[in-house]
C-alpha cells in the first residue's frame, strides 16, 4: 500500500500530465490535487484531472464538513474506479483555502478531521489517508495524529513545517522522526527533500516509512531516477516531453501551465531572467519553446 516514493499534489502545477512526466521518470505514486468536496456534491466533476493510465493515483480532498466530504469520495470513486487511493487535506496553507475552513484550518479542530476520515471510510473501500502540517510542537502534533488513527486512516503524510511558516524556513525532520517513533501508523514526510538519495536516506534512517517531494520536483522531474537535467538542451527535452503528454491524449494544453513548467525548468539556463521574461509574455506555446531553443 506504501510506495516508496510520491510526487507531492501541488495545486494548479501536478496537472495529470506532469504526474505522468514525473511517473515516466519513476516517481511511484502521485495525487490529483485539492478537489472541493463541495464542488462534487454539485456535480462539478470536471475539476477531477485524472487519467486511467496514471498508476498509483491519489485524490486529495478539501473541505471541512465531514458530511460532504465522505458522500464526494463516494461519487468520486463511482466515476474514477481506477483511483487507488484518497487524501485528506488539513495542510494547505493559503488563505483562500483556511478561509473556507479547509487545509490547515482544519489542524485546531482533530475532532473534525477524526469525523471526516470515519466518513471517508464509509463511502469508499480505497485506503484513506490525511496530509496534516506540524503543529506547534510534538506533544500537539502526537495527539492530533492519535485522532486520525482512530479513525483507521491508512497512513499520515507530514509536511514538516507550521502552517504559520508557509513554505520558508526548515523542514523540522527531527520532529518526524520523533512523531514516527510514537504513532504505530505508516508515516510519510514531505519537506525540503532535494533528491531521491535523500529522501530514501531519511527512510533508511527510520525518520518516515516513504516520501513525498513537492517543490524540488517542480523544476526537476527527474528527481525520482536521481538524476538532474544539466544542458539547456535536456531542460528542453522535459519541457517538449510535457508538452507531449498531452498531445497524446489528444488534448490542448493550457497556456498557463506551460508557462509555468517552462518559468520552472528554466532554473539555470542561459541567459535565465532575459527568457523567462521572454516565457512570461508569450501568447502561444510554440513561441515558449522558441525561447528555449534560442536561449544561448
Amino acid at each position: 500500500m506504501i510506495h516508496r516514493s510520491y510526487l507531492a499534489p501541488i495545486d494548479e502545477y501536478t496537472d495529470f500530465a506532469f504526474r505522468l512526466l514525473c511517473q515516466r521518470h519513476g516517481a511511484a505514486a502521485s495525487c490529483v490535487p485539492l478537489v472541493n468536496s463541495m464542488a462534487i456534491i454539485q456535480g462539478k466533476l470536471g475539476i477531477v484531472d485524472a487519467k486511467e493510465e496514471e498508476k498509483n493515483l491519489g485524490l486529495q480532498i478539501v473541505g471541512s464538513d465531514a458530511g460532504t466530504i465522505g458522500k464526494s469520495c463516494e461519487i468520486i470513486e463511482r466515476e474514477k474506479p481506477f483511483l487507488a487511493w484518497f487524501n485528506l487535506n488539513c495542510g494547505c496553507p493559503s488563505t483562500r483555502t483556511m478561509e473556507s475552513g479547509g487545509g490547515s484550518a482544519m489542524l485546531a479542530y482533530p475532532q473534525k478531521i477524526r469525523e471526516a476520515v470515519v466518513e471517508m471510510r464509509k463511502n469508499t473501500d480505497k485506503p484513506v489517508s490525511v496530509k496534516i502540517r506540524i503543529k506547534n510542537n510534538l506533544e500537539q502534533t502526537i495527539d492530533l495524529c492519535k485522532e486520525i488513527i482512530k479513525a483507521e486512516a491508512d497512513f499520515i503524510v507530514v509536511h514538516a513545517r507550521t502552517p504559520k511558516q508557509g513554505y520558508g524556513g526548515r523542514a523540522d525532520w527531527e520532529l518526524i522522526r520523533s512523531l514516527k517513533s510514537e504513532i504505530d501508523i505508516p508515516v510519510i514526510g514531505n519537506g525540503d527533500i532535494e533528491s531521491k538519495g535523500q529522501g530514501e536516506d531519511y527512510v533508511r534512517r527510520e525518520y518516515c516509512d516513504s516520501f513525498m517531494v513537492g517543490r524540488a520536483a517542480m523544476s526537476n522531474p527527474l528527481l525520482f531516477e536521481d538524476k538532474k537535467p544539466e544542458t539547456d538542451e535536456e531542460k528542453l527535452s522535459l519541457l517538449r516531453e510535457y508538452v507531449g503528454v498531452f498531445q497524446e491524449f489528444e488534448e490542448e494544453p493550457k497556456l498557463k501551465h506551460v508557462k509555468l513548467k517552462a518559468l520552472s525548468f528554466a532554473t539555470g539556463v542561459k541567459n535565465a531572467s532575459r527568457i523567462r521574461n521572454k516565457i512570461s509574455r508569450a501568447k502561444k506555446i510554440e513561441e515558449i519553446i522558441d525561447h528555449f531553443i534560442f536561449s544561448s
